[in-house]
């Protein structure tokens, strides 16, 4: 099996290790070192924030079926994209290309 199938035979799992992941870490990361003192408790606002995510995870779900994988699928089949132009191993791809789409994020969370 190519690495693109199994990529789109796993990707719902993929997407929820990787959210579960990041997720577990920044809650450890702000329970051990808060940078500023709460007006709402943790809980509720932990609650909403997983709320808001499951809501949209399926609305997403409903609407845009795959759309990300389905994406980058065609985008690979027609030899589109920039980081394929880069000679180097398919793992330092993958990380530069979840660095780049986390500064991204990062950026919009900054800009707005």
């Amino acid at each position: 099996m190519s690495f693109s199938a199994w990529v789109m035979a796993n990707e719902a799992v993929i997407r929820v290790t990787f959210f579960s992941l990041v997720f577990a870490l920044v809650g450890i990361w702000e329970l051990r070192s808060p940078s500023r003192e709460l007006h709402f408790s943790k809980r509720a606002r932990w609650l909403n924030n997983l709320s808001l995510v499951v809501l949209n995870t399926l609305i997403l779900r409903l609407l845009f079926p795959a759309a990300a994988v389905g994406v980058a699928l065609y985008s690979e089949s027609r030899d589109w994209g920039l980081l394929r132009l880069l000679p180097v191993a398919d793992w330092l791809l993958i990380l530069l290309a979840v660095v780049i789409l986390d500064f991204v994020i990062w950026l919009q969370h900054v800009m707005v």
